[in-house]
């Protein structure tokens, strides 16, 4: 029996995404008790019927500026909400300081259908999400929307497309026919892709054995990519933003290939002992739907407190005798100012905040809207961890490849004649 994959547990999803870092059939014995005497076939004309047709995937795209609801694979407002618990995080001292990307970027899943080998695939939709909504380069929708969007198997037709115009040669011939295939596909026909729609970007190879410094290398470019320049002169709103712990920028997403996968980097965290954690986007490894949910409705979280912290707390401050203050949700504007009570408890005491984590754009919300009323209770540190990728993992690789959208100008004929060759720059 063939192994279906549609009904991997999160375990398993789980397994399967670390895996990337590190009985014959029965016959139904038949009954002669209950076999029925034959029936003359003169007494009845046999009817025919055709089974339901089994529904292909939907292979859906979609962007943060579409008005209907996403597909059930795409997750946005994460950023957001990534945001706040990470400034939650900072104010627990389990956070020194963040920096996040674009705050549309969107992350996307693989399905069942893909869901062995589409991580390239999700990786291209989840770079494409992001630059058809970003307006820095706003040329950029028109060249990726156009003759097909973005999708599992448009991309395929997309790479094809490309190397019958002579774009990378030597993945033509190492691949070969990819159209509607199971085929794994990495960041070298990523950047086929985007260059032959003249949309810019660059590989990064990191051969980290042939630096002293090891992964470093790699975390130091990261870093420096999402970083803000820091310019002695500024306005004010640049010098507090600058000032802020947590912050989030207009950098798109980066795509990070290692053997065996490939992730989207979304930004970085410098945790309190010094360390440097990657934050990511694994097409493999889905959100929580109580996440889901509250990014998607872009309104009110209720923040709570891990066990961890409440056993801290009530070890730090026994004067509470077990009594903690919590604060509850406001039913309206006029309640906000009227939001502490006292409860007593014998145990699992937790502090609870309200908050809206989705700081609207000139006065609007997204037009994404899940209907939700009522605030989704998460815990900060739970939704940080969810997209950490911390050093230890990270050391386990010695080859990686990175790919990077510098937002200039769309390439010309010319300059994308230059580029069919794939090339990379080697930072070690």
């Amino acid at each position: 029996m063939d192994f279906d994959s549609e009904n991997l547990s999160e375990l398993q999803r789980h397994q399967h995404y670390e895996a990337h870092f590190n009985s014959s059939s029965s016959k139904q014995p038949s009954s002669s008790k209950f076999r029925k005497p034959a029936i003359p076939k003169d007494l009845f004309k046999p009817c025919s019927f055709q089974l339901p047709l089994r529904k292909k995937p939907a292979d859906e795209f979609w962007y943060p500026t579409l008005s209907r609801p996403p597909p059930d694979n795409y997750c946005p407002g994460l950023i957001p909400l990534l945001k706040c618990a990470l400034k939650k995080s900072h104010t627990k001292g389990s956070t020194r300081r963040a920096v996040l990307c674009y705050e549309s970027a969107t992350h996307i899943c693989v399905e069942a259908f893909d869901r062995r080998w589409g991580c390239g695939y999700r990786n291209f939709l989840m770079a494409c999400a992001a630059l058809m909504d970003q307006q820095i380069q706003s040329i950029y929708f028109a060249l990726l929307d156009d003759p097909f969007p973005p999708s599992v198997r448009n991309l395929q037709r997309w790479i094809e497309a490309a190397w019958k115009e002579g774009y990378d040669r030597e993945g033509a011939k190492d691949l070969r026919n990819l159209v509607d295939t199971n085929k794994w596909i990495g960041t070298a026909e990523l950047y086929t892709a985007f260059t032959f729609r003249g949309v810019p970007s660059q590989l990064v190879d990191f051969d980290l054995s042939k630096s002293e410094k090891g992964i470093q290398v790699m975390i130091d470019w990261i870093v420096q990519y999402f970083s803000p320049p820091n310019s002695k002169q500024g306005t004010v709103t640049d010098v507090l933003r600058g000032a802020s712990p947590v912050i989030a920028t207009d950098k798109m997403p980066l795509v990070l290939q290692f053997n065996g996968h490939s992730q989207t980097i979304i930004g970085y965290e410098i945790s309190k002992n010094g360390d440097t954690n990657l934050l990511v986007f694994d097409p493999s490894r889905p959100p929580r739907l109580s996440m889901r949910r509250a990014a998607i409705a872009g309104t009110s979280v209720v923040w709570e407190q891990s066990r961890t912290n409440q056993v801290l707390q009530s070890v730090m401050h026994p004067a509470s005798n077990g009594r903690s203050s919590k604060l509850k949700r406001p039913s309206s504007s006029s309640d906000i100012q009227q939001h502490k009570r006292t409860k007593s408890s014998e145990s699992d005491d937790e502090i609870i905040i309200v908050e809206d984590f989705n700081e609207p754009k000139n006065g609007q919300r997204s037009s994404v809207s899940a209907g939700q009323t009522q605030p989704s209770t998460l815990d900060p540190g739970h939704v940080v961890n969810h997209f950490r990728l911390g050093m230890s993992k990270l050391k386990r690789k010695q080859n990686y490849q990175i790919l990077y959208f510098p937002m200039t100008d769309p390439w010309s004929i010319e300059e994308r004649d230059k580029r069919k060759v794939v090339t990379s720059i080697s930072c070690c």
